[in-house]
């Protein structure tokens, strides 16, 4: 824990200056470059590939220990005695973890905690259940929702009591205490995170003439929101975000999609990706600025929105019913994830 809170501690140097604009040095550039160097970027970045890779494995290894725990209670039961009923999709896996990162949000809204703590908290919850599936039985989705809420106050000086937070969901605190310690080992200890927020609201300063509306940054803000609920952040830096975020914000207003042209012409597609990615490195990706922000269009538009709240009861119950269906065929009584 020393070790997180000590890079936590330099985080928030890098942090100072509240600024990740490109363009007008100083403190401005040194936030910028701190991201290139963090553990997000070098451990939390990852492709399309990656992610889908790390979420099949952990999927694999939650059925294959369903079955093996399974087998190992009847003495290796032939395979006729089986639970017939199919654990969850993929895709309604997905949908589960939609649900709980739009849980987060609301509930860090209920507290009142500053937009840090939100995006902080997804963002672990996310990075957490890239190596830890939906149907592994040893993590509620619900205790590992609230211990990243609990976790991400700590990260970000907000500190919430786990007996507060557990009682604002009417769930057991000391589930949340006894979750920590292994939610953290699957970060591995990992817990610096860059939002796109702060990106928002400083490249939001820089577009001077023409000047955009004065709602335009809250509304880049609560593009934002939709952004966290995709993969996008698993994927993209935070300033790429952030411009996807003003980029579709300025949709609205002809005035403010001026404004933003501007910011993306003085940006240019190589000067974001130097600052952002590689300019330590001395390399240069060469990514089109443009196709990447088009990405992030594609994802918000399929995978931004809030779940339906039948669907999830219905992928919920499933999941029940398939936990219930491994207990039975041990003939041990079980019941779902909480």
């Amino acid at each position: 824990n020393d070790r997180s809170l000590n890079t936590a501690t330099r985080r928030r140097s890098c942090h100072s200056a509240d600024s990740v604009g490109p363009f007008r040095g100083g403190d401005a550039s040194e936030a910028m470059s701190c991201y290139p160097s963090s553990t997000q970027r070098r451990h939390w970045t990852l492709s399309a590939d990656e992610i889908a890779r790390r979420r099949s494995e952990a999927r694999a290894r939650a059925i294959d220990a369903a079955n093996e725990a399974r087998a190992a209670r009847v003495g290796g039961a032939p395979s006729g005695e089986a639970p017939t009923i199919d654990p969850p999709t993929p895709d309604e896996e997905a949908l589960l973890r939609r649900y709980y990162e739009v849980k987060i949000q609301k509930v860090c809204q209920a507290f009142s905690l500053p937009t840090k703590v939100r995006a902080t908290a997804v963002a672990l919850f996310k990075r957490f259940l890239t190596r830890t599936s939906p149907l592994d039985r040893s993590h509620s989705l619900k205790v590992t929702m609230l211990t990243s809420i609990y976790v991400a106050c700590k990260v970000e000086e907000n500190y919430v009591s786990a007996e507060e937070i557990g009682k604002g969901l009417q769930e057991d605190h000391n589930k949340v205490l006894a979750a920590e310690l292994s939610i953290l080992a699957g970060l591995e200890f990992q817990l610096v995170t860059y939002s796109p927020y702060r990106a928002v609201d400083a490249l939001a300063r820089e577009m001077i003439d023409p000047k955009p509306s004065d709602g335009l940054t809250p509304r880049a803000r609560a593009v934002c929101d939709a952004i966290m609920l995709t993969d996008a952040p698993l994927t993209f830096p935070p300033g790429v975000l952030a411009l996807a975020a003003l980029r579709a914000a300025a949709a609205e207003s002809d005035t403010d999609a001026a404004a933003v042209n501007v910011l993306l012409d003085r940006l240019g597609s190589g000067d974001l990706y130097d600052k952002m990615y590689d300019k330590r490195e001395g390399t240069s990706r060469g990514v089109d600025l443009a196709a990447e922000l088009d990405e992030v269009a594609a994802a918000l538009a399929t995978r931004g929105g809030e779940p339906d709240e039948d669907a999830v009861r219905g992928v919920d119950k499933k999941l029940r019913a398939w936990h219930r269906a491994l207990a039975a065929s041990s003939g041990r009584a079980g019941g779902g994830d909480g």
